[in-house]
């Protein structure tokens, strides 16, 4: 992509990602002063730096990764990358405007876009994560099994003494199509064509907003919403919620990395796979696989994957 282009882009993007931009911002610290960082072994210029775009649930990472890699600090860096979620940076990475992307795997819908316009994506594994479901913290139940969950989101299972709890009907939010969730729940928990279509009023676009919804909003009590558990757990995190377990195995820290938790999602940096074996974008891919990669992660609170 010619170096004008690419900047035309990012401002224009930028531009329009303002009103969405407080999305972005996370509560979790990250690498803030990199000056008393060892120097990393792969360092980047301003102009070096490819078009990066990813899922919200990432962004503290691959922005605390540019603030190590050019040696600024965490809020100039922030300016440096994108943060459309999900479906726009798929969309971005076909269509050629950005070069990598920082996400879950994509939807079979996604892939399909992809191969309709001659591109294949090309995954590297990155980062250990749980998907998780999520209740009010007044609700009793501490734990599902597999098969209740899918009887929930089926809409089999209907009023929580069903699975143990009180006398409340389940209110079982989901997120919308294209999502990087809504694709976890078909991946994780029930094909798309199993899973109960919800009301308008049930679907929401936003991530944060599916976690107010279950920590605050009407009918709070009954609610179920689902994530990945770094945004729950550090970008969005309120103690109105509360984790379930799954089979007994209540997700963490720990449970993540022992894989002793039964929904492990890995993160991926997703590129074309025409991208040139000798690009930067490459060598940026193997310094995360890198042993500073994987500290790094683990210093902005992710767990990373270091098989």
């Amino acid at each position: 992509m010619k170096k004008n282009a690419r900047q035309w882009f990012c401002l224009l993007l930028a531009f329009c990602l303002t009103l969405s931009a407080s999305a972005c911002k996370h509560s979790k610290p990250t690498t803030d002063d990199v000056s008393s960082q060892d120097k990393p072994s792969l360092t980047l210029t301003r102009e070096e730096l490819p078009i990066i775009d990813g899922a919200l649930a990432l962004a503290p990472y691959y922005e605390a990764m540019t603030a190590r890699l050019l040696g600024v600090d965490i809020e100039e860096a922030r300016t440096l990358v994108l943060c459309s979620n999900t479906p726009s940076a798929y969309q971005n990475l076909t269509d050629g405007k950005v070069d990598m992307i920082f996400c879950a795997m994509p939807s079979d819908e996604q892939v399909k876009t992809a191969k309709k316009a001659g591109v294949t994506f090309e995954y590297h594994t990155i980062l250990n994560g749980g998907f998780v479901f999520f209740v009010n913290k007044d609700n009793p139940v501490k734990s599902l099994t597999k098969e209740q969950l899918q009887g929930i989101y089926r809409g089999e299972i209907t009023n929580w003494k069903q699975v143990g709890g009180d006398d409340v009907e389940i209110i079982p939010y989901q997120r919308n199509e294209g999502s990087g969730s809504q694709t976890g729940l078909y991946r994780f928990l029930l094909p798309k064509d199993e899973v109960m279509k919800a009301p308008t009023e049930l679907a929401i676009g936003d991530m944060g907003a599916i976690i107010d919804a279950v920590a605050h909003y009407d009918n709070a009590k009954g609610a179920i919403g689902y994530s990945y558990y770094y945004y729950v757990s550090s970008m969005h995190y309120t103690d109105q919620i509360k984790l379930l377990g799954i089979e007994g195995v209540v997700p963490s820290d720990e449970t993540i990395s022992d894989g002793s938790y039964p929904m492990i999602n890995q993160s991926q940096i997703v590129i074309r796979d025409d991208t040139p074996q000798d690009s930067v974008v490459r060598k940026i891919i193997a310094w995360v696989q890198s042993e500073e990669g994987a500290n790094l992660a683990e210093e902005n609170g992710y767990v990373a994957n270091r098989m």
